[in-house]
């Protein structure tokens, strides 16, 4: 076969991959728009969030699909031990809300043993978010899911989420995600979490909750934050993790969910912002009880 011939042939093939890659993102927005008519018919909401055709998977070890280990495991698996790195995908070059990218932001990311216990007795704990467009504070609900509380406190007091971004926003369930440090919607901290449902779960604005893979005990440091009334289409499918809620910024979480995304056809890739918004750090404090 010719060089000219091989090409032709290649393309042809390219071609036909790419239609049938349309040909499943038409099926999926069909599937998703015959579950909400059912659900406004019905008077429920039957709603595949991040355990449909696109699930949120987490990274199970110290590699992600765009990263390779720099350091190796620890020989006895001490907790909270660094294990390797992984590397963030590009982003987009411009920043939203007029910021600048952080330093540090096109770095390898750490990866981590599970740790051990990290927070203390008799001390409430919360979170600050310094993002791209402002802050949000969330109180972390140490009583509802403790082993969520001081996964998410340990990876922040590492500087894990440190200069990572938001890589997605869902306006139909009112979704900021983030916590991915190679930002494709694979990664994870090296390790995953058991779930802690209570049985009462309700996504409502302000909520914060771990995404996971759709398999039971697969979270790890992907999360999300609920900034609007559409969390509620969640409550359906309670078997998300809520481990803070958000006590200040609730507003910036709003400004951002109502940023452009880079491409409303193109499933959950093409729900990444079409400006970087990056979480520049999380802080985390401690008071009495």
């Amino acid at each position: 076969m010719s060089k000219r011939t091989r090409n032709r042939e290649l393309a042809r093939l390219a071609k036909r991959r790419q239609q049938e890659k349309r040909r499943r993102e038409r099926k999926r927005q069909t599937t998703i728009a015959v579950a909400l008519v059912v659900a406004v018919i019905g008077g429920a909401v039957a709603f595949v969030a991040f355990t449909g055709d696109e699930p949120v998977p987490q990274a199970t070890g110290p590699t992600g699909p765009t990263g390779s280990p720099t350091a190796s495991p620890s020989p006895e698996g001490e907790p909270g031990t660094q294990i390797g790195t992984v590397d963030p995908a590009p982003g987009p070059r411009v920043v939203a809300c007029d910021a600048e990218a952080p330093k540090g932001a096109t770095e390898p990311k750490p990866q981590f043993n599970a740790p051990a216990n990290v927070l203390k007795n008799g001390r409430s704990y919360t979170a600050t978010f310094e993002t791209s467009c402002g802050d949000i504070v969330v109180e972390l609900l140490v009583d509802r899911a403790p082993q969520t509380v001081n996964s998410f406190v340990f990876l922040a007091e590492q500087g894990f989420f440190d200069a990572t971004r938001i890589l997605r926003l869902d306006t139909s369930i009112d979704v900021i995600q983030g916590g991915d440090p190679t930002s494709t919607g694979t990664g994870g901290p090296g390790y995953t979490i058991p779930d802690e449902l209570q049985g009462d779960e309700a996504y409502g604005p302000g909520t914060l909750a771990m995404a996971n893979s759709g398999a039971p005990n697969s979270g790890g440091s992907q999360f999300f934050l609920i900034a609007g009334e559409n969390g509620h289409n969640l409550d359906a499918s309670p078997s998300y993790t809520i481990f803070g809620e958000v006590i200040e910024g609730l507003d910036v979480a709003e400004t951002i969910l109502g940023l452009e995304i880079q491409d409303p056809e193109g499933g959950f890739e093409g729900q990444q912002p079409a400006e970087a918004v990056y979480i520049e750090t999380v802080t985390i404090s401690s008071t009495r009880t």
